[in-house]
């Protein structure tokens, strides 16, 4: 059975498992999906969330336990080993992909949907998650000063989760506000580029389903 996500690119969730597969030089079908129907929530995520996915007799839910299963099944794919080479590597991987799920990916999502609807709280809770955000970078500049990627010097699944979020608050965000998350964390800045030059992600956000956000 050939690989399938079901979902939307529209979700950088999906994305990251996509490009997960991509990076392990395998191929998916993207296969949409109404996730809160009978059929979905009995079949493939019982909480009808996006994405799931199937790849022979395995059918998973939630974006990082796909990433973590196509990484190791498709260990050697003439590709890197995106837990981590070593054991060191993979708890720093581990580690930083927790990072990604409950520090970073809170705020920057918050002011993401503020683009799409109005937040409970208003403006303060935008600009409260503004500030949180650049905390956050704030740590990860000072990790990027001592080490390439975040797990050390190989790119893992921890840098790979970032990039999908990455791409969905450059595309909703105006150029003023990118430079403000950057122009004090020139670790960041470069990291940033060098995770989003890779030939994974140029063929993922090629294909005719990927979702072109606009600006507010």
């Amino acid at each position: 059975m050939a690989i399938k996500i079901y979902g939307s690119f529209r979700s950088p969730f999906v994305m990251a498992a996509a490009l997960t597969v991509y990076e392990k030089n395998q191929e998916f079908e993207l296969v949409s999906v109404a996730f809160k129907s009978p059929e979905y929530l009995n079949n493939y995520n019982p909480f009808g969330k996006i994405p799931a996915y199937q790849d022979e007799d395995i059918t998973l839910f939630e974006s990082k336990a796909i990433m973590r299963y196509v990484a190791t099944k498709y260990e050697g794919e003439r590709a890197p080993f995106l837990l981590g080479s070593t054991v060191g590597e993979q708890a720093l991987c581990n580690q930083w992909l927790e990072v990604n799920s409950h520090s970073f990916t809170p705020p920057l999502m918050e002011i993401a949907l503020s683009f799409f609807r109005t937040p409970e709280g208003g403006p303060s809770v935008v600009e409260e998650a503004w500030e949180k955000l650049g905390k956050v970078l704030d740590i990860y500049e000072a990790r990027l000063s001592a080490s390439k990627y975040l797990a050390g010097d190989c790119y893992t699944l921890a840098d790979l989760a970032h990039t999908p979020l990455f791409y969905v608050l450059k595309a909703l965000i105006d150029e003023e506000k990118q430079n403000s998350l950057t122009s004090q964390r020139p670790h960041v800045y470069s990291w940033i580029q060098d995770i989003s030059s890779r030939a994974a992600w140029k063929k993922l956000t090629a294909r005719p389903e990927n979702i072109h956000y606009k600006q507010r």
